[in-house]
């Protein structure tokens, strides 16, 4: 009988040791992949600030709108106030090239926003950091626009499977909506 318990006793060991090695091998191996990620979405990407001098540089003119478009390859997407007028701008936010750049047409309705724009006191990066304060999760989208005639920063933030909707004041860094998307 001892020995039945003993054989008993060693195949349920064996068991254990089984689950805990796959166990762990799950949790570095997906801990891995994420991980790898975030470090392959943030390696050498510019930083707003990188990209915003950038392009003010190269077109001679003033940011005044400023978009992360997190799909991949990721991008930025800028309004800038040059001599001319308006462009949009589309720069490859890793590699800093510009994808797009194409001048805004002079009866377009977001004309008052691009020059409200100027009055931002905190950046795009500051408002990041405020929304992530009040929702943990991942900024998927993010965008300077003026609503109700306030100047704001709109993002949305991944949570797992839900999606949150939060507004930023540009000029106080005050949270004016944290809202679940449905």
């Amino acid at each position: 009988m001892k020995k039945q318990w003993a054989t008993i006793k060693e195949g349920i060991i064996q068991k254990k040791k089984v689950i805990l090695s796959v166990s762990i091998a799950s949790v570095l191996l997906f801990g891995g992949a994420a991980g790898t990620a975030v470090y392959a979405v943030n390696k050498s990407a510019l930083s707003e600030d990188e990209a915003i001098k950038m392009i003010s540089e190269k077109l001679g003119g003033k940011v005044t709108q400023f978009e992360k478009d997190w799909d991949q390859p990721m991008t930025y997407e800028m309004t800038v106030k040059t001599n001319e007028g308006y462009q949009d701008v589309e720069v490859d936010a890793e590699k800093g090239e510009i994808l797009s750049r194409e001048m805004e047409d002079e009866d377009d309705e977001d004309m008052s926003t691009q020059q409200a724009v100027e009055i931002a006191k905190i950046s795009m990066d500051q408002a990041e950091k405020i929304a992530l304060k009040e929702v943990e999760g991942q900024v998927t989208d993010a965008e300077l626009d003026s609503e109700n005639g306030i100047l704001v920063y709109e993002l949305e933030i991944n949570q797992g499977q839900k999606e949150y909707d939060v507004v930023i004041d540009a000029t106080t860094g005050k949270v004016l909506k944290n809202q679940l998307d449905d």
